[in-house]
C-alpha cells in the first residue's frame, strides 16, 4: 500500500503534453468507448443506422471495396467512371466522391475479408473516433496545455453530443472533427515560421475528403487565423502581407493537389438536384422551443432540432465563465466561443455553412472544440481561481439548473437532465474544495486527487451521456440500428432472389411497386445486386433527370430521390426505358399497364417482419437504351403543357430546346372528368369546407368525395387528381387550441395546461399530406416543413395516380392532414385510357431502337438505322462527360427530353460510339500535377532558407 501511496505522489500531474499523454488518452478512450457501445453488443445490434446507414453508406463501402480489390488485381485496367448500377446510370466520381473517394479511412476497408464488413464498417467508426482525440491533443501540446488537463480535454472533444448522433449515423461526419484542430495547428505551425508541409497536406486532405464539410472548415479556419494573428502573432511583430501571401501560396497548392477528386465532385454537385432552393427555407428565426432546448442541449445528447447537436460533459458548463473572466488571456478561445453560441441563433448562419441551402446545422462540430480546448485551459488554471470565479461558477450553475431543466415543455421532470445536473454540482464542489484547501487551508495542493476527481467526473459523464442516448431506459436510440449479421441478409432479401428470374442476357432496367419495402424501396444496396434500378438515394444526383422528375410533377419526388417509383405511372416509367418491375401480390392496382406478370418468388420482407410474395412483371412498351425518333417538338411549346401533357408529348415526340422541329401532331388522349363534391360529416361536424379556391380543414379526419359523372370514361385508364396553385396556411394557435379544447380529452385543467406547455413555444409547422383512395389504389404526396433540412421544397401542385384498372370507378376521395386553409387554383380528375394504339406507339420507337449494343468500361457501342434525318433519343442521364462519335466522327450532343442525352443523325446506316469521361477530371489531374510540383518547390525553398538561417 505504501509503495502505491509513493508511485501516485511521483506522477507529475502537471507535466506538459508527451508520448504518456497519448497513452493515458488511449486507455481512457478505451474504457469510455466499451462503456457506450458495449450496450450495442449486448442488445445484438450494429453500428450500422437502418436508414442511411443501410441505403447509403454500408452498400457504398462495401461496393468500394470491390472496387479497390478490383483495382489491386488489374492495376493497368481502365478505372471505371461511369457505372449503370447506379440508377438510371451515374458518375462514379461525383456519385461515390462525397461519400468514400477521399476519405482515406475508407481506403483500409480493403484490409478486410469480403464477409466481414460489418465489422470493417464498425472498425472505420472507431478509428475515426479515435483519431479525433488524438488531433485535438496536438493542438493542445501548441497551446501549452498540461498533461491531464489535455486528456480531460480530449474526452470532451470525442464523446460530444455531435458525434453521439452521427457516428453510427453518417461515419464521415466525424472527418471534419479530425481536420478542424489540424488544420487550426498547421496554421500555428506557419505562424510561428515552421514547415508549411503540414499545413499544405491537410488542406489537400479536407479537400478531397469531402467538399461539403472543405466549405464549412475554410470558412471556420479563416475565422480563427484572423483571430489568431490579431489577438496574438501581430504583437510579435509577424507582418500581415506577407503572412497573407504565404497563407495564400499553401493553401493554392494544397487546392491544386486535391483538384483530381475536387474539381469533378464540385461539377457534379453544380450540376445535381441540390444545387438550387430557398436560403435557410425562408426561415429568420428558429421556433421559440430551439432557443430554450439550448441549455439542455449544451449538456445532453436531446438536440434543439435543425441539426443542432452539442452534449458536453457538465464540465463545459465552468468553461463559459472562465473564458469570459480570462478573455483577455484566452481571445481565440472567447471570440470563437462568441461567435459560435451566437451564429447557432439564427438560421442565416445554418444555411451559411450549409451551401446556402436549408438551415442545417452541422457546422456544430466546430463549436467543440473551443468549448474542449476551455475544458483544458480551465484545468491548467484551476490553481489560480479567485472567489470571483467561484461566484460566477456557482451563478452559472443556477443559472444552467434552471434552464435547462425548465426547457421548452416547461417540464420539470426530466430524467435526462438528473444525472448530468448531478455531476454539474459535484463538479463544482470539487472546484470549491480545491479553492479552500489552497486559498485557506493551505496544506497540501492535493493535485493528483483533484484530477483525478475531475477525470473519473468526466468520464462517467461522459458513458452515462452515452448510455442514456442509446439504452432503452433512455432515448434508444440504438432501435434505430440494424441487428448484428442482419445486414447481408437484408441486401439479398430485397427481391429474395426474384431479380434472379429476370432475362439479363441484355441492357434492361428495373424499378418497384411504390411501397414494396417502404423506406428500403431507395436503397442504394440495389449496386450490390446487379438490378440496374431506375431510382437511386445519392446526396449527388443528376440535376438534369431530377428536372424531368419535377416537371412532370412525380408525386414522389426529392431532392435526393428523384425517382422513387415513378408513382407507378405508365408513360413515365416506361419512357425510362423500365424492362420489368418486381412488386408484391398484394399490389395489383400499381403495376402500370402494359407489364405482364412472367414470374413470382418468396420473399422475407426487409422493411418489416414477415413473408410475402414478389412478382415479376416485364413491360412490353419501354422504350431502349438508343433510339431514333424522326418527330421532335421545341422546348418553348412543351413548356405550355400540363403535366400528364408532357408526359404524353415523351411518347410521341423528342423534346428539344431547337426551335427547328417536325413534330408529329396528335391529338392528346387526356380526359378530363367532370365531377360532383361531398363531404361526409364526422361526429355530426363538416370536417372541412370546399369553394372553387379554397380547402378549409378543421378536422384531420376528413374525407373529401369527388363523385365522378361518368365512371365508364375510367375503364381501361389510369385515374389521376390533380391540384394546382397550391398554398397552405396553417391554422394559428389560437385556432388549433379551440379545436383540441372542444374535445372531451381536454375538458380538466390539467390537460389544458400540458396542452399549453406542450405547444405554445413550437412553431406551427406548415407541413401536410394528401392521399387520395380510388377503389384499387391508396397514393399520397406531401408537403415537408421548412425545419426538413434536405428534403424541403414548396410543392405548388401535386399530381396523384390513382392507378390503372380495366373496371370503372366511381370516385376520388382525399384527405387533407393539416388544420388549415388551403388555396389552390384548380382541381382536376384526369383520365389516361390505354389501348393498342398507345401499344402500337411505343412499338414503333422500339423498333427504330439501335442494335447491335455492346458495353465496355465507360464505353458504349450501336449501329444506327435511320430511315431519314432525326434525333437519336438515349435514356442515358445527360451529362457533358459523354463523348460521341457517329461513324468515327465527333458529334456535339444535346439534351433531350429534358433529361437524356440525343444528337442528330442524318439517314443512313451509321456505327455509334459513345465514351465517357467525368467531367474536368483531367483538368483535376492537371491540376494536381502542378501542385504536385509548386508543392515539391515549396519544400525545397523552405529547406535552402532554414539552412541558410543555420549558417547564418
Amino acid at each position: 500500500m505504501e509503495d502505491v501511496r509513493k508511485k501516485w505522489k511521483k506522477v507529475q500531474w502537471d507535466n506538459e503534453i508527451t508520448y504518456k499523454t497519448f497513452l493515458t488518452y488511449s486507455v481512457l478512450f478505451v474504457l469510455v468507448t466499451i462503456s457506450i457501445y458495449l450496450l450495442f453488443w449486448l442488445r445484438g445490434y450494429s453500428f450500422i443506422w437502418s436508414h442511411d446507414g443501410f441505403n447509403q453508406h454500408y452498400p457504398i463501402l462495401k461496393e468500394f471495396r470491390n472496387m479497390l480489390v478490383d483495382f489491386l488485381k488489374h492495376p493497368t485496367q481502365v478505372p471505371e467512371l461511369w457505372s449503370w448500377q447506379i440508377g438510371m446510370g451515374g458518375d462514379v466520381v461525383g456519385s461515390f466522391g462525397y461519400y468514400v473517394l477521399g476519405d482515406i479511412f475508407a481506403y483500409l476497408v480493403v484490409l478486410f475479408p469480403a464477409d466481414q464488413m460489418e465489422l470493417a464498417y464498425t472498425t472505420l467508426i472507431l478509428l475515426r473516433l479515435f483519431c479525433v482525440g488524438i488531433a485535438f491533443l496536438a493542438l493542445a501540446k501548441n497551446f501549452k496545455i498540461n498533461h491531464i488537463a489535455a486528456v480531460t480535454g480530449s474526452l470532451v472533444y470525442v464523446f460530444s453530443g455531435y458525434l453521439f448522433v452521427s457516428a453510427t449515423r453518417h461515419p464521415f461526419f466525424i472527418t471534419p472533427m479530425i481536420l478542424l484542430p489540424l488544420l487550426c495547428l498547421c496554421v500555428e505551425r506557419v505562424l510561428q515560421k515552421k514547415s508549411p508541409v503540414p499545413l499544405i497536406l491537410v488542406i489537400c486532405w479536407t479537400l478531397v475528403s469531402n467538399f461539403y464539410f472543405a466549405y464549412m472548415l475554410a470558412i471556420m479556419v479563416c475565422i480563427y487565423t484572423v483571430i489568431r494573428y490579431f489577438t496574438h502573432y501581430k504583437k510579435q511583430g509577424i507582418p500581415l502581407l506577407s503572412t497573407i501571401g504565404k497563407l495564400a501560396v499553401y493553401a493554392i497548392t494544397g487546392f491544386l493537389m486535391a483538384c483530381i477528386l475536387f474539381l469533378p465532385n464540385l461539377i457534379a454537385f453544380l450540376g445535381s438536384s441540390r444545387a438550387n432552393g430557398e436560403f435557410a427555407n425562408g426561415l429568420w428565426f428558429y421556433d421559440l422551443s430551439y432557443y430554450l432546448s439550448l441549455g439542455k442541449m449544451y449538456i445532453t445528447t436531446e438536440s434543439a432540432g435543425y441539426w443542432a447537436n452539442l452534449g458536453f460533459a457538465a464540465i463545459a458548463v465552468f468553461v463559459l465563465p472562465f473564458i469570459w473572466q480570462y478573455r483577455k488571456k484566452y481571445p481565440v478561445v472567447f471570440i470563437s466561443l462568441v461567435l459560435g453560441l451566437g451564429m447557432m441563433l439564427f438560421p442565416f448562419f445554418g444555411a451559411l455553412f450549409n451551401g446556402l441551402s436549408s438551415p442545417s446545422n452541422r457546422w456544430m462540430f466546430a463549436v467543440a472544440l473551443p468549448v474542449s480546448i476551455g475544458v483544458s485551459f480551465l484545468l491548467t488554471d484551476y490553481k489560480t481561481l479567485t472567489k470571483k470565479d467561484m461566484r460566477n461558477f456557482l451563478i452559472t450553475l443556477i443559472i444552467f439548473i434552471v434552464v435547462s431543466w425548465w426547457g421548452p415543455n416547461f417540464n420539470i421532470y426530466q430524467p435526462i437532465l438528473l444525472v448530468p445536473l448531478t455531476l454539474m454540482l459535484l463538479t463544482f464542489f470539487v472546484f470549491f474544495l480545491q479553492f479552500i484547501n489552497l486559498n485557506y487551508i493551505k496544506k497540501k495542493a492535493y493535485n493528483g486527487l483533484f484530477y483525478f476527481l475531475i477525470i473519473m467526473l468526466v468520464c462517467v459523464n461522459l458513458a452515462y451521456m452515452g448510455n442514456y442516448m442509446f439504452s432503452k431506459n433512455g432515448a434508444n436510440k440504438v432501435q434505430g440500428q440494424l441487428n448484428s449479421g442482419v445486414v447481408e441478409r437484408k441486401i439479398t432479401g430485397l427481391y429474395g432472389g426474384a431479380d434472379k428470374k429476370i432475362d439479363k442476357s441484355s441492357f434492361y432496367r428495373t424499378s418497384l411497386s411504390s411501397g414494396y419495402n417502404g423506406f428500403y424501396d431507395n436503397s442504394d444496396a440495389n449496386i450490390l445486386l446487379d438490378v440496374n434500378t431506375v431510382n437511386s438515394f445519392y446526396s449527388i444526383t443528376n440535376g438534369a433527370v431530377a428536372d424531368l422528375a419535377s416537371e412532370l410533377n412525380n408525386s414522389q419526388f426529392r431532392m435526393t430521390l428523384p425517382f422513387g417509383q415513378m408513382d407507378n405511372r405508365t408513360i413515365f416509367t416506361n419512357i425510362l426505358g423500365t424492362t420489368y418491375l418486381f412488386a408484391r401480390d398484394d399490389q395489383a392496382g400499381r403495376i402500370p399497364y402494359g407489364f405482364k406478370k412472367i414470374d413470382s418468388a418468396e420473399i422475407e420482407r426487409v422493411d418489416k417482419p414477415g413473408i410475402s410474395h414478389t412478382d415479376v412483371y416485364e413491360s412490353e412498351n419501354s422504350v431502349p437504351l438508343m433510339y431514333m425518333n424522326y418527330h421532335t417538338e421545341d422546348r418553348e411549346s412543351y413548356e405550355k403543357l400540363s403535366p400528364l401533357e408532357k408526359e404524353e408529348a415523351l411518347s410521341y415526340n423528342a423534346i428539344i430546346d431547337n426551335k427547328d422541329t417536325s413534330k408529329r401532331e396528335y391529338k392528346s388522349n387526356i380526359k378530363e372528368l367532370e365531377f360532383e363534391t361531398s363531404i361526409p360529416k364526422v361526429n355530426g361536424k363538416a370536417p372541412a369546407k370546399l369553394t372553387k379556391d379554397k380547402i378549409e380543414v378543421s378536422n384531420a379526419e376528413n374525407s373529401i368525395q369527388f363523385k365522378l359523372k361518368n365512371p365508364e370514361e375510367t375503364k381501361n385508364a389510369e385515374l389521376y387528381f390533380y391540384i394546382d396553385g397550391l398554398d397552405f396556411t396553417p391554422y394559428t394557435f389560437k385556432q388549433r387550441k379551440d379545436i383540441a379544447f372542444a374535445k372531451d380529452e381536454y375538458k380538466t385543467k390539467n390537460m389544458r395546461y400540458n396542452y399549453y406547455r406542450n405547444n405554445l413555444t413550437k412553431r406551427i409547422k406548415e407541413d401536410y399530406t394528401l392521399t387520395a383512395k380510388t377503389s384499387n389504389r391508396v397514393v399520397s404526396a406531401s408537403q415537408v416543413d421548412k425545419s426538413e433540412l434536405s428534403g424541403y421544397f414548396k410543392r405548388d401542385n401535386m399530381l396523384l395516380n390513382g392507378g390503372f384498372s380495366e373496371k370503372a370507378r366511381k370516385q376520388v376521395s382525399i384527405n387533407l392532414s393539416g388544420l388549415g386553409t388551403y388555396d389552390y387554383d384548380n382541381i382536376k380528375i384526369y383520365a389516361v385510357p390505354f389501348d393498342d394504339s398507345y401499344t402500337k406507339r411505343m412499338q414503333e420507337l422500339k423498333k427504330q431502337a439501335a442494335t447491335d449494343l455492346k458495353f465496355d468500361t465507360n464505353k458504349v457501342s450501336a449501329k444506327v438505322s435511320a430511315k431519314q434525318d432525326g434525333v437519336l433519343v438515349t435514356t442515358i442521364p445527360y451529362t457533358k462527360g459523354w463523348k460521341v462519335k457517329v461513324d468515327g466522327k465527333e458529334v456535339s450532343t444535346e439534351k433531350v427530353n429534358t433529361g437524356f442525352i440525343g444528337f442528330s443523325l442524318d439517314k443512313g446506316l451509321h456505327t455509334i460510339e459513345m465514351n465517357y469521361e467525368t467531367p474536368m477530371l483531367k483538368a483535376g489531374m492537371v491540376a494536381s500535377g502542378l501542385g504536385v510540383i509548386l508543392f515539391a518547390g515549396i519544400i525545397v525553398v523552405y529547406h535552402l532558407r532554414k539552412r541558410k538561417n543555420k549558417t547564418q
